[in-house]
């Protein structure tokens, strides 16, 4: 990249593909809470977050892709005569370090929209577990970072607030944000870290297969990409203040966030999609064999078959009174989850993936009775 600024052309075309997959996955988080809560009216506290944090994250975009097309106050000494020179340019600046405040702040409220909406899911999981009192410090934490980082950008770090757009400024903070920045580096990176801890430890506690813990650690490995993307915007931030590289990094860092908030929440989708996928191809496979068709658990069946052997995690075979009972499972409703430990019996868990089969058992009356 050098100490050369990305074209608007480049930071529209990184916006449009970002945003576009971010919205297909806020759709889906939509459907899949509302598939599990049973319909749009039951979305929960998380999820109108996210709808708040997105109109953040849709406004960084814009704002970027604007602030593009302006310069600020922001340039080398040198070049002070000829822009106080021209009365066009100083106007240009001004406008353009005023769309930087708009876009400082939809960043901020666009990665601690994330936190927020990852708080609360995290608060449902955790409940009367050990890891509840994590959380809620975590939260008081994440709470205190973003009031510190708003009192010293407002109040602290450059004074009058109108220095911010002034052409030229006294004092660099208003135009560089490197004390800024550090503040807002040091409660993001941390906080972040701090929440992958919460995942990763109910992963390891779970009972569930390896395949799917891996699926979960891939989902949750795009967290560490967005720790990742937040200390290189701080990086080309320090290391090339004349450039806009920075923004680049805003993008990524802010997408990336948003999809593993919003991919947390997609198992409910997930299963009806592909169970639906699942129950068509058996129908063929069957059908194609000779063999007789058997209802496929996905989103509620299970197979109605005698000599279906069942699943010793979640089914159980109960022999009649009498001697010659036989058994006929017959089909159900059949969910998967993560079953946490001290969570079995609660409901509205966005992680969790259970599996339910009722089985009718008859029996035939002994000769004589």
């Amino acid at each position: 990249m050098g100490d050369v600024s990305p074209t608007p052309r480049q930071l529209l075309v990184e916006s449009v593909i970002f945003w576009s997959i971010a919205v297909i996955l806020w759709i889906g988080r939509i459907i899949s809470r509302s598939i599990a809560g049973g319909g749009i009216k039951n979305l929960q506290l998380d999820d109108y977050c996210m709808v708040v944090t997105f109109a953040f994250y849709t406004a960084l975009l814009v704002l970027i892709r604007v602030s593009a097309e302006y310069a600020t106050n922001l340039f080398p000494d040198a070049d002070l005569p000829a822009i106080l020179a021209d009365p066009q340019e100083v106007a240009n600046r001004v406008y353009g370090s005023k769309i930087v405040i708009g876009l400082e702040q939809c960043m901020l409220f666009s990665t601690w929209g994330v936190k927020t909406c990852l708080l609360l899911m995290y608060w449902k999981l955790t409940q009367h577990t050990r890891w509840h009192l994590f959380v809620k410090i975590l939260a008081g934490y994440i709470a205190l970072g973003l009031l510190v980082i708003e009192i010293t950008y407002f109040g602290v770090y450059c004074r009058p607030f109108s220095q911010y757009w002034a052409v030229p400024v006294d004092n660099p903070q208003c135009a560089t944000y490197q004390h800024y920045s550090i503040t807002q580096a040091v409660f993001n990176i941390s906080s972040d870290s701090l929440m992958l801890v919460v995942p990763v430890t109910l992963l390891r506690d779970t009972q569930m297969p390896m395949r799917k813990k891996l699926l979960l650690m891939g989902v949750l490995g795009l967290g560490v990409f967005v720790i990742i993307a937040a200390i290189l915007n701080k990086y080309f931030n320090f290391h090339s203040p004349q450039t806009t590289i920075y923004q680049l990094w805003y993008i990524r860092e802010a997408s990336t966030a948003v999809y593993v908030a919003n991919l947390m929440c997609w198992w409910p989708l997930l299963r009806k999609i592909f169970g639906k996928t699942l129950a068509n191809y058996n129908s063929k496979y069957n059908s194609k064999y000779g063999r007789p068709s058997a209802p496929v658990a996905h989103s509620g069946t299970a197979p109605a078959s005698a000599s279906a052997a069942p699943e010793p995690s979640s089914t159980r075979w109960w022999r009649g009174k009498g001697a010659n009972a036989t058994a006929h499972p017959t089909t159900s409703t059949s969910q998967e989850a993560i079953n946490l430990p001290g969570r079995e019996s609660e409901g509205d868990v966005p992680l969790e993936i259970w599996r339910k089969v009722e089985y009718d058992v008859r029996g035939s009356p002994k000769p004589g009775v």
